[in-house]
């Protein structure tokens, strides 16, 4: 199984799809909202069948525990993302973790990351630790989930356009660069 529910309360979700990352820089949802370090991980249907079924009832139990109550799906921090209406959601589930404080992001070998590196963007497969946590206040009753670190797992293809393929674009130059035809007429 690719899911672990540690006893200090964070939970382990392995070999997921980054998505919104926004792991190296604090982004505002909208403005005048505070900046928050924040990204969602998507669980395949087929995939993570197991890890999907382990979670709902790991929120079910939450709920209970929190407010005795159900909360509406909406103001949970895993999701159907069927409902997201987006091509890379579909046929997934997602967990949306934040949190004020830059999660740690480590390669494969648990070596720091930095957004330079351009190794960990959207669409890559990762392993990502959270900590889910009760929200009672005049914004609602919600179970929210910390975002505390991020694991680089394998390359998968880049969600929206990426970087191009150089080798479409270009063609091998002869020549030093210089050019006797400068462009501009005498």
């Amino acid at each position: 199984m690719k899911i672990k529910f540690n006893e200090d309360g964070t939970i382990l979700i392995k070999d997921v799809r980054l998505s919104y990352p926004h792991l190296f820089t604090a982004s505002a949802a909208e403005e005048g909202k505070p900046k928050k370090f924040s990204g969602s991980f998507l669980l395949d249907n087929t995939t993570h069948a197991e890890e999907i079924a382990a979670l709902k009832a790991k929120l079910i139990e939450l709920q209970k525990e929190y407010f005795k109550a159900k909360v509406p799906a909406a103001n949970l921090f895993f999701r159907n993302g069927d409902d997201k209406g987006k091509d890379e959601y579909a046929g997934t589930w997602y967990c949306a973790a934040s949190e004020t404080m830059r999660p740690q992001v480590i390669g494969k070998r648990r070596e720091p990351l930095a957004e330079s590196d351009d190794i960990v963007y959207a669409g890559c497969y990762v392993n990502v630790l959270i900590k889910p946590w009760k929200q009672d206040n005049k914004h609602g009753k919600k179970v929210n989930a910390n975002l505390l670190a991020v694991q680089f797992v394998r390359d998968g293809e880049r969600f929206g356009q990426g970087r191009p393929d150089v080798s479409e674009h270009f063609e091998d130059e002869e020549g030093d660069g210089m050019s006797a035809d400068d462009g501009f007429d005498d």
